[in-house]
């Protein structure tokens, strides 16, 4: 059931960053590609937390925490730790958390490296 919930939510999600890219690409082309899309996946991160919390106080399929996870290391982290925070929602679980910061870590170190050696070079 989990690997269902994970592509059902997966696609839903992710889907939805990426469609918010482009019509931000669209909307502001000055933003560029790289925060067009931190700005989407933090949004959707942040809705895919209070979706969560909501389904799980039913008997409905919840949001698989691969998939919170994921959100926040593809650039939505702030709007997972929103989520979180505004929710009340996975600040509880040890195991969650140690991951959710390692993804953390993960997005500030390629984030870094794209600041620092790679954007320079686009430009």
């Amino acid at each position: 059931m989990t690997n269902v919930a994970t592509k059902r939510y997966g696609l839903l999600f992710f889907g939805t960053a990426l469609g918010m890219t482009v019509a931000l690409g669209f909307a502001a082309p000055s933003l560029g590609v790289v925060l067009a899309w931190i700005i989407s996946t933090t949004a959707v991160a942040f809705g895919a937390y209070g979706m969560d919390k909501v389904l799980a106080r039913s008997e409905k399929l919840r949001v698989p925490e691969r998939v919170l996870l994921t959100l926040s290391f593809a650039g939505g982290t702030v709007g997972a730790l929103a989520g979180m925070k505004v929710f009340r929602h996975k600040t509880a679980k040890a195991s969650f958390r140690m991951k959710f910061w390692l993804a953390t870590a993960s997005q500030v170190a390629l984030l870094t490296v794209y600041l620092i050696w790679i954007r320079p070079f686009l430009f």
